[in-house]
């Protein structure tokens, strides 16, 4: 294998029908001399026919492994022609045999998440997505772009704005931006569940705007920044998610603000349920729980029920400010029964434990805070949170 892939080959188009190489750096592959001059010659002609020809190059792969089964590169760099040829579901019978083979190259379970995605198996590929950048995506910075831009359209679908947030923020170490990651993050901050392409003219606008908007503040350029957000409420005051969006840039300088832009989005879009989510956490960190009951009653009319498990850890923390403690409780226990692994929720039921003077229960709850707590990365918020949740009062 050629040095000069580094991840993926240099000559990789991330949004059109990529050209997918993976470099196979591990000591033990590089040892795997090909026995046989048949087998040799195969895997040099789908080689060299990989970047321009894929379809010749699946065939001779194909023909390559039927020599030798056990190859796990040739399985991954066969997986990858048969992707750049649209042939996903053999693209991604090819590529799990790679990873079963070799489990420790992060680029090929990224790539069976690309893949899979196109299958429309998006829990599964985002699962394979994120096993593969645990495992680490390589130096080729396109394909680190591509597969983070993929991850997040598949969270942006399922309403996750949040995480696809999480998703795009590491790329704010590059320098380039390029058209669908700025689509991806506005978007997430403008809390749109849908494809851009099927967006009208003036909306899919008002989107990039947006983007480009975030996109600066995530690199920290906050003249550029600042200049983006003011001409979108300019040219956009009325468009559903542009409130919201910079309410979130305001949270960084000037929650009484923020708050006021929150507000205004629920007003003109009253089921805006991202907008209502982070004006209850706000109402809470400003001291008026009442109020973060009442909005937060009225969000769990219209969220998506993978976030009834939010509203209810907020209900619970504004409940025990109100002096509720046992109504907390049934919320916080309801907010476990839901998302049993969120260390927060422990942490605020042992608070309305303590409160309610059940201190077996709280000291219960604080051990699985504290053992959860060690587990989590406390680096993983993103900067950007649509929900304006992060667990602190």
């Amino acid at each position: 294998m050629n040095e000069k892939r580094g991840g993926l080959r240099g000559h990789y188009r991330p949004w059109a029908c990529p050209t997918i190489l993976l470099v196979l750096t591990a000591p033990w592959m590089g040892a795997q001399a090909p026995a046989k001059a048949t087998f040799e010659d195969l895997q040099h002609r789908a080689e060299a026919a990989l970047d321009t020809r894929p379809e010749e190059a699946a065939g001779l792969y194909k023909q390559a492994l039927a020599l030798r089964p056990e190859w796990a590169e040739g399985w991954l760099y066969m997986g990858g022609a048969l992707y750049q040829a649209g042939r996903y579901a053999e693209a991604t019978d090819a590529l799990r045999k790679g990873v079963e083979l070799a489990p420790v190259i992060g680029t090929g379970w990224a790539l069976l998440g690309l893949s899979e995605s196109q299958l429309e198996d998006q829990d599964q590929a985002l699962a394979d997505i994120r096993k593969g950048e645990g495992l680490g995506l390589g130096a080729n910075t396109q394909f680190e772009t591509a597969v983070r831009v993929r991850a997040a359209q598949l969270l942006i679908r399922s309403s996750s704005f949040d995480e696809a947030l999480a998703q795009l923020q590491p790329l704010s170490r590059r320098h380039d931006n390029p058209q669908p990651l700025e689509e991806a993050m506005g978007l997430a901050v403008l809390a749109i569940p849908d494809d851009a392409a099927q967006l009208s003219p003036q909306r899919r606008a008002a989107v990039g705007l947006a983007g480009k908007a975030a996109w600066a503040f995530s690199t920290q350029h906050p003249d550029a920044a600042a200049a983006a957000y003011r001409q979108l409420l300019e040219q956009y005051p009325n468009e559903p998610g542009v409130h919201y969006a910079y309410g979130l840039y305001l949270m960084e300088t000037d929650l009484a603000a923020a708050l006021a832009e929150f507000q205004k989005e629920v007003r003109n879009n009253p089921k805006h349920w991202p907008a209502l989510l982070v004006v209850a956490s706000l109402q809470i960190r400003q001291g008026t729980p009442e109020q973060a009951i009442e909005t937060l009653h009225a969000a769990l009319k219209i969220v998506p029920a993978k976030y009834h498990w939010l509203c209810h850890t907020d209900l619970g923390r504004a409940d025990l400010d109100a002096n509720h403690p046992d109504a907390a409780i049934g919320e916080l226990e309801n907010a476990v029964r839901q998302m049993p692994s969120s260390a927060n929720v422990h942490f605020f039921l042992a608070q309305a434990y303590r409160q309610a003077g059940r201190k077996a229960d709280a000291d219960r709850e604080r051990t699985e805070f504290e053992k959860m707590k060690a587990q989590q990365d406390p680096l993983g918020v993103p900067a950007l949170h649509p929900f304006g949740y992060s667990g602190k009062n």
